[in-house]
């Protein structure tokens, strides 16, 4: 009998992130971001996870931006919620060895980032979160480039 081994990669998810009330969302898409949480953390267990914001563009022809921060900040990029969404914290890791070749710098997590990921993990220091830019034009060249690029961390 011959058998095959074949190495999973790790899935790549494309996620709509909606406002910071998703953070209160108990019915649909909530209950969507608690099932992602938990595969995340059972079933997946990432030693890094890495997500492209289209809250956060680089410049010029190539420029890609990743944050470094050990501890990024919360950018609270959004208007005309409610108080307490601008009072949210979340308890997560930056990892300052992106390795990918790019402009490092410490910007922080824009709410692409930090809401639909503090609502599917309510706390993420185990997990690094590894924020990378698009590029500040349309040229899909270059993105699928960015993507090609990012492929072997699957």
């Amino acid at each position: 009998m011959l058998s095959v081994h074949r190495t999973m990669r790790t899935p790549v998810f494309y996620i709509s992130h909606g406002g910071p009330n998703l953070l209160e969302d108990v019915e649909k898409p909530g209950t969507f971001y608690s099932w992602f949480g938990n595969y995340v953390k059972e079933i997946l267990k990432p030693k890094a996870i890495v997500i492209i914001s289209a809250h956060w563009q680089g410049e010029g022809k190539c420029g890609v931006k990743v944050e470094t921060s050990e501890k990024p900040k919360l950018i609270y990029d959004f208007y005309g919620f409610p108080k307490r969404y601008y009072e949210h914290t979340w308890d997560h890791q930056g990892s300052p060895e992106a390795g990918f070749e790019a402009r490092g710098e410490k910007n922080g997590n824009d709410h692409g980032v930090w809401v639909p990921l503090k609502r599917a993990m309510e706390s993420n220091r185990d997990i690094p979160i590894v924020e990378v830019s698009t590029l500040g034009h349309e040229n899909m060249a270059m993105h699928t480039k960015v993507g090609e690029a990012l492929e072997p961390l699957r």
